[in-house]
């Protein structure tokens, strides 16, 4: 099993100063009480309380996400320190968007082989509780500007209507909507509306981390049978980190902290007998895992 440190260019990791400050930080929102905790954030941040108010949902991030589309001081100095210590001291939003563009470069590179492999014909993604499809979008942007011939169909299956109101609105953004095509369920329907050994590319990150190992199983054994032989699969979970008790303080859903290997018996149990590739973002919340069928 490979096991590499991301160390792609932009991606966020903490100087000395955070680190420092970090050291008397962490323990702190560790320890107060979540009453304490979701008082200070709600009263600190306008992006710290719109987070509180979706906690565990696509639009808590994209507040993360979209950190970097307006100056940090564009509200004030109050608000601009305010954000720069929830967006930049911690490091679960530093990993979140570290998560993003490892997912978008991963995608870049497997949409440029089947452009190669695929000149004439459609090629398929799909997205399993992909919320807006950001990564996704993103790549699909940068690509069609690159290859003339690009012709993917894109299909996003979620629970949650108003993250695919959000993916919706993404797409369009981007002069990409007609490549989307948005199914409102539950994951472990996605062989009612995918057929088997259909699809070249599954993403699924950011729910793994919510399923217990043998729904994980459950979830990704579908995905097994509607990838086709050679197609890719990228999933994602956090990793056992200093901040967990922090973001369980601050109302986040429980989650599944899990290390390589235990993700890998759940690949290897779902079907996929191929050796994958693990990733870790540089602050090491998150890991990446790349495998083939």
């Amino acid at each position: 099993m490979e096991v590499t440190v991301y160390s792609q260019r932009g991606l966020e990791t903490h100087g000395l100063l955070i680190r420092l400050l970090r050291v008397i930080t962490v323990p702190l929102l560790n320890y107060i009480s979540p009453s304490t905790l979701q008082k200070f954030m709600r009263a600190s941040s306008r992006d710290a309380s719109a987070v509180m108010q979706n906690v565990g949902y696509t639009h808590a991030l994209e507040i993360i996400y979209t950190r970097y589309h307006r100056k940090l001081f564009s509200r004030g100095f109050r608000q601009g320190i305010a954000d720069f210590f929830w967006h930049h001291c911690t490091s679960q939003a530093k990993a979140l968007r570290n998560r993003l563009k490892i997912v978008e470069h991963i995608l870049d590179s497997e949409i440029a082989k089947r452009v190669h492999t695929h000149p004439q014909g459609i090629f398929n993604i799909l997205t399993v509780g992909g919320g807006s499809s950001r990564a996704i979008t993103h790549s699909l942007y940068r690509n069609r500007k690159k290859y003339q011939n690009l012709s993917v169909r894109v299909t996003n299956i979620d629970k949650d209507g108003s993250a695919i109101d959000l993916g919706k609105k993404i797409s369009r953004e981007h002069n990409l909507d007609e490549l989307f095509y948005w199914i409102q369920d539950d994951a472990r329907n996605i062989e009612t509306h995918v057929m088997a050994d259909s699809t070249d590319i599954v993403e699924m990150v950011g729910l793994l981390d919510y399923f217990s190992h043998e729904r994980g199983v459950e979830i990704i054994s579908h995905i097994y049978r509607v990838l086709k032989p050679g197609g890719i699969f990228i999933v994602a979970n956090v990793y056992p980190n200093n901040e967990q008790k922090f973001l369980h303080n601050m109302g986040w859903p429980a989650m599944y902290y899990r290390g390589p290997e235990t993700v890998k018996r759940i690949l290897k149990e779902s079907g996929f007998s191929r050796e994958p590739t693990i990733i870790f973002e540089p602050l090491k919340l998150h890991i990446i895992i790349v495998v083939e069928k």
